[in-house]
């Protein structure tokens, strides 16, 4: 397994960017198809397994659906072959879903990607770099802190909402008692940030114009030179796209 994590954010940025972009400006079903081929295939040699996108399978699949009725309701490309009352469906409403739901799953799954094997650290080290104040870059990873915070507020007020005899145990459930979580679970937020910043003031944060890390990012040789080549790609592909 190849540990991806280790590599500097830079590249990986680029990678993300790359197939961002080119699914943007991409007309091509199988261009799009490829793409996200591509990024199953690097995950799977990265780390062996799919699992992480099980969930948003799911949630890309329900976006899919809406892409696909929305295109069958109001898409106007190419001839019309079905029509009822002020309904009319047209041959390329399909081919249009199509290529929207694969353009979707690339971007959503490039995204997850490089969320998932870069570390919010890392994260701000590549934007100081770029000579971001670190008072703004270090909002990435007390963001990234924050969320699985708020995850185990939440877990916790079903808890709580269980043990007064509210069930919350099914997805629908779930739903169902989301009104009455979201009060306590903005309260719990404001608390928590109120207390971070406490905590980062008592500690000198924004102090010093510069601030040290643990770990420490820097291009390797191999990593630049990857760099080079995925821009080289992304412009020969939006030039073959332009005057194809």
């Amino acid at each position: 397994m190849i540990n991806v994590k280790n590599w500097d954010p830079r590249l990986k940025l680029t990678w993300c960017l790359f197939l961002v972009l080119t699914a943007l400006i991409s007309r091509n079903m199988v261009l799009d198809l490829v793409l996200l081929l591509t990024i199953l295939i690097t995950e799977i040699i990265t780390e062996k397994s799919l699992k992480r996108f099980k969930v948003i399978a799911i949630l890309l699949l329900i976006a899919g659906s809406q892409v696909l009725i929305i295109n069958l309701l109001f898409g106007r490309v190419g001839e019309p072959v079905w029509s009822w009352w002020i309904l009319t469906v047209y041959n390329g409403s399909l081919i249009a879903s199509l290529l929207g739901f694969l353009r979707i799953c690339v971007i959503t799954i490039s995204a997850i990607q490089f969320a998932y094997n870069t570390d919010a650290t890392d994260i701000a080290q590549m934007l100081i770099k770029w000579h971001i104040p670190y008072r703004y870059a270090m909002l990435v990873p007390i963001t990234a802190r924050f969320f699985p915070v708020m995850v185990n507020e939440y877990h916790s007020i079903c808890d709580s909402n269980s043990a007064r005899g509210v069930p919350c145990d099914t997805v629908m459930e779930h739903i169902r008692n989301l009104p009455a979580a979201v009060m306590p679970l903005i309260y719990r937020a404001l608390r928590i940030s109120n207390d971070a910043s406490l905590s980062v003031e008592l500690r000198g944060f924004g102090r010093y114009e510069t601030r040290n890390f643990q770990k420490t990012i820097g291009l390797r040789p191999f990593e630049g030179i990857m760099i080079l080549f995925i821009i080289m790609m992304y412009i020969s592909i939006m030039l073959y796209i332009m005057f194809l």
